[in-house]
């Protein structure tokens, strides 16, 4: 990601020992400032720093005077002025106080002498530092359209990009992944890979999708390039590839897309990290693929082509949920391309053009005219699954008896039963464990519903040796009444009232 802007600190009292450091790298600088020079690694054009190199052979002429070298640290090419600042330390043979300096790689201090831009000091003060020293020349590589390549050794300069091999591997040492030596994170038959391409050091580097991290790759190999662009020598793309449970030549219609230029030029910039630029290539792809016209089946990496059939067997979502996507494309020619194998989700996407449809399927227009009003999650699949359960409770109500009176048994027997009947097994089990009765007949009648619906072994421990046994003789009656409708129902449940041994009429209206 981009660099956060630098902070500078005001001045504090020199520890000793980065004294002894700063007047030693100052001492070689005054014998030496041609250690300030990169090296050109081709033929450049009219070098700057051949110019720059002879101001500073002549100001090293009074290395020894510290008041002249502060004068000359006041005019002229902030460089130049710079290595002045710098070598005057020397000559004064100790530095009172440092300023300090938030950089990215933490705080670091550097001495305030004349009128010298931070960077310029910070650079020339720290010039064995491969990532400080380059804070000196971003204006001249800027200015003069070079490239400079920062080493642990050295700086070397270019006029076009073209990055030394000690740069190359230096970077590739200290790359956040763990590469071999073709560049590959080693899992190649991953699905989805970022691919950069190094131009001048030949060198392209593989990752998959299951390496990558919230880093960017380019804007770290680039680091200690200073350039008017120094991502220039990169090319960044992403190779996905589906899994073909369909037809190849159906799924081939986006194979081979490319990454845009603008999540390209937002990647390079350093906008976005690698994970974020996989994830928004795909968003790109697929939405590519969606306005392709082809009706296609594609979830994640899997592409079906369209075969809707093993599509549908692949969703993972509730029954009523699945049943209104068969009905839908059973009926229509409706492409889908989703991150997601829930039917909720998939439905969610379908929700604006398709929602009279989808709600056709599972219920009535009064059914959905109740959902609306009573459903408090405004989402497609509780709407959906609200009106479904209207329209069944509905339904069953209409083959079902209705009472006018009904005793304690008898009310709790018949509010399982259609409870099962309308929301099925797992809502039914969670509604008895809400009911509370002491007694041991209402408790033995419980246990014969738990033991009708198959759950007897994960729920008996809460019942009596005495209530399971009975309960194990009323279950054969629970049972015949969730499978009962009409009249058959109705003698089903007085069944099951006189077997409990409750005296309590079933009376219908």
């Amino acid at each position: 990601m981009m660099a956060r802007p630098r902070r500078f600190r005001g001045a504090k009292a020199t520890p000793k020992k980065l004294e002894k450091e700063l007047l030693e790298r100052s001492r070689e600088l005054a014998k030496n400032p041609s250690i300030l020079m990169p090296t050109c690694i081709d033929k450049c054009r009219k070098c700057d720093f051949d110019k720059i190199l002879k101001k500073m052979e002549k100001i090293q002429t009074y290395s020894d005077n510290a008041e002249r070298l502060q004068a000359l640290a006041m005019r002229g090419d902030q460089l130049v002025r710079a290595y002045a600042a710098t070598i005057s330390l020397a000559a004064a043979g100790k530095i009172p106080f440092l300023a300090t300096a938030k950089v990215p790689s933490g705080d670091i201090s550097y001495a305030v002498r004349g009128k010298v831009d931070k960077e310029k000091l910070i650079g020339v003060q720290h010039f064995d530092d491969p990532d400080l020293r380059l804070l000196a020349y971003w204006d001249i590589a800027r200015k003069r359209d070079i490239h400079l390549y920062s080493t642990e050794e050295r700086l070397l300069c270019s006029s076009d990009p073209k990055v030394p091999p000690a740069y190359v591997e230096e970077m590739m040492a200290d790359a956040p992944y763990r590469l071999d030596k073709s560049g590959s994170c080693g899992h190649e038959d991953t699905r989805t890979k970022l691919i950069l391409e190094w131009v001048s050091a030949k060198v392209t580097i593989t990752v998959c999708s299951e390496c990558l991290k919230e880093e960017n790759l380019v804007q770290n190999l680039a680091r200690r390039i200073a350039a008017r662009d120094p991502t220039d020598d990169f090319n960044i793309n992403v190779e996905h590839d589906f899994d073909y449970l369909g037809g190849e030549d159906d799924c081939a219609v986006g194979q081979d897309y490319k990454i845009s230029s603008s999540l390209a030029s937002q990647y390079l910039s350093g906008d976005i990290d690698d994970l974020t630029l996989v994830e928004r290539y795909l968003e790109e792809k697929l939405a590519a693929i969606r306005n392709s016209g082809r009706t296609l089946y594609i979830v994640g990496d899997q592409c079906f082509g369209t075969d809707k059939e093993t599509f549908l067997e692949r969703i993972r979502g509730s029954e009523v949920e699945k049943e209104a996507l068969s009905n839908l494309l059973k009926e229509k020619d409706v492409p889908i391309i989703s991150e997601s194998d829930l039917a909720g989700r998939i439905i969610a996407y379908l929700w604006s053009e398709h929602s009279k449809k989808l709600l056709s399927y599972v219920a009535d227009d009064e059914d959905i005219y109740v959902a609306r009003k009573s459903v408090k999650d405004d989402s497609p699949s509780a709407l959906l699954k609200e009106a479904h359960r209207v329209h069944m409770n509905r339904e069953i109500e209409l083959s079902l008896p209705s009472y006018a009176s009904l005793g304690e048994v008898g009310e709790l027997a018949n509010s399982i039963a259609r409870t099962f009947k309308i929301e099925g097994k797992e809502a039914t089990l969670r509604a008895i464990e809400k009911v509370r009765s002491r007694g041991h007949r209402m408790r033995a009648v419980i246990y014969a519903f738990i033991s009708a619906l198959e759950a007897a072994d994960s729920k008996g421990w809460q019942f009596t040796s005495e209530e399971k046994d009975f309960g194990g003789y009323l279950a054969q009656f629970a049972s015949r009444l969730i499978e009962s409708e009409g009249e058959e129902y109705h003698d089903a449940l007085k069944v099951l009232v006189d077997a409990s041994g409750a005296v309590e009429e079933v009376v219908r209206d």
